[in-house]
């Protein structure tokens, strides 16, 4: 499996109280956690924009 040029991540909104996506574009991969309950990735180590973890929610959304 090719590395993700984009992510589409998940952020907590302070405002909204709410969570919010946005796309990351990623320039360095390396790798993610998985959850353990559906085993689909729950964050990635990647470097973008001096951001070094990127949150996604799994297929579950235990997150």
């Amino acid at each position: 499996m090719d590395n993700p040029t984009e992510i589409n991540s998940v952020y907590w909104d302070e405002e909204t109280k709410s969570w919010k996506y946005k796309m990351i574009k990623v320039d360095e991969y390396h790798g993610f956690i998985q959850c353990q309950y559906c085993h689909q990735p729950i964050s990635h180590n990647v470097k973008t924009n001096d951001e070094f973890i990127v949150y996604v929610k799994c297929r579950c959304s235990r997150i």
